[in-house]
């Protein structure tokens, strides 16, 4: 399996796109660990993998709260020797309807998808670059979103800084041998699609070029 042996973590992994992704990481091989907020739903989909002979592990946990990941991440590398593979699926999501008009729009519903998605991903990958930078190795993929509106748009706002954000920590950690990747989740698209989507970006789309 091209995954073999590699440990995943997955936030938001009780979600339709984050346990598409959780799934195929595990089809791949991968030791799947699943981060969110709801036990039952993360239940769920730990019972999936298992079904399918996969290892899965969930933990309830809050990705805005610095010391709550890290310490998760800790954990886990410590149980099972590496963080190979970080995916946050945890937002943006829409805050609000869109405007479009400056004058009628409040500041709250464009700062809030904003700053929550810069301290979730922030967070998540930091935690897992900590260790991905001794290990020499790691992916660490951010989720693309292309913008939906025209008018003024938090979550576009946000998808655009995580553009950003991917490219800034593509360029810090690529001397590291951590590679960062912006990959493309499409809610609409089936869950095999998304899951052949999440491994070619994991490893770079050629099975020879496996990076964990």
């Amino acid at each position: 399996m091209l995954l073999s042996g590699a440990n995943a973590v997955v936030y938001g992994a009780g979600g339709v796109v984050g346990s598409a992704v959780a799934l195929a990481l595990a089809r791949g091989g991968a030791r799947v660990h699943l981060a969110g907020r709801s036990r039952s739903r993360l239940d769920t989909v730990v019972r999936r993998i298992t079904d399918l002979g996969g290892h899965a592990e969930a933990q309830v946990i809050d990705v805005l709260d610095e010391v709550d990941v890290d310490e998760y991440v800790d954990v886990v590398a410590a149980c099972s020797g590496s963080i190979d593979i970080s995916v946050d699926l945890v937002g943006p999501t829409p805050f609000g309807e869109h405007h479009d008009r400056v004058d009628h729009t409040e500041l709250a519903e464009l700062e809030g998808p904003v700053l929550g998605a810069l301290r979730s991903h922030f967070i998540t990958a930091r935690a897992a670059a900590r260790h991905m930078v001794c290990q020499h190795s790691g992916v660490i993929l951010v989720p693309h979103r292309a913008a939906v509106t025209a008018g003024l748009d938090g979550a576009s706002l946000a998808a655009a800084l995580l553009d950003r954000l991917a490219e800034q920590l593509a360029g810090q950690l690529a001397s590291s041998g951590v590679i960062v990747r912006p990959v493309d989740l499409d809610p609409s698209e089936s869950g095999e699609d998304i899951g052949r989507r999440v491994v070619a970006a994991v490893t770079g789309g050629d099975s020879a070029l496996a990076a964990v």
